[in-house]
């Protein structure tokens, strides 16, 4: 199924790339194709198999996490709402995505519960290093979410494409590809 999305997105890309120009002057951004690509490459990142450096990023970072779950769990023993909004009571997650998204929203939750945190060594600079390890954990990924970056210049590049082309033979290249896209999505 993969195999048939990437087939369906190349052809797009080809288009694209032999009308750049037209599309260009159709409305199309001059850094869509750019990233466009990115997102391909940030797809094709998601689907392989962590890196080492990215494995890294993620032990970090569920390390990180657990620190702060922990002095939640001894600051507020009775607060329930403190601590469902650091997760504190759930194990960390396994998955790069879903550590990420934890390692965010405790980062974010984090900064209001500063000097209840300050005894235990968690500071605003231990958010910050947080933060900073999430960040290069997205790079590595390939971006928050690449699939969404994927469909949403997909969409631009297709719109262009049907403003420039309407009605000429040249569409017919994009609605093959639009076909495709579809077909395997």
């Amino acid at each position: 199924m993969a195999k048939e999305r990437k087939s369906a997105q190349r052809p797009l890309l080809d288009a694209a790339r032999a009308h750049q120009d037209t599309l260009q002057a159709a409305g199309l951004a001059p850094t869509a194709l750019e990233r466009y690509e990115n997102a391909l490459r940030g797809m094709a990142m998601q689907a392989r198999e962590a890196q080492p450096r990215a494995q890294v990023l993620l032990r970090d970072i569920q390390r990180e996490v657990e620190e702060f779950q922990a002095a939640i769990r001894k600051e507020f023993p009775g607060d329930a709402a403190v601590q469902a909004s650091f997760k504190a009571k759930e194990p960390v997650p396994k998955g790069a995505r879903q550590v990420l998204a934890l390692g965010r929203q405790v980062a974010r939750e984090a900064t209001g519960y500063a000097p209840n945190l300050i005894k235990y060594a968690l500071n605003a600079a231990t958010v910050r290093h947080l933060d900073g390890l999430c960040d290069q954990l997205e790079n590595e990924l390939g971006g928050a979410d690449p699939a969404q970056d994927l469909r949403a210049i997909e969409e631009e590049i297709l719109s262009a494409a049907r403003n420039a082309f309407a009605g000429k033979p040249e569409l017919a290249v994009f609605s093959r590809s639009e076909s495709g896209r579809a077909a395997s999505s």
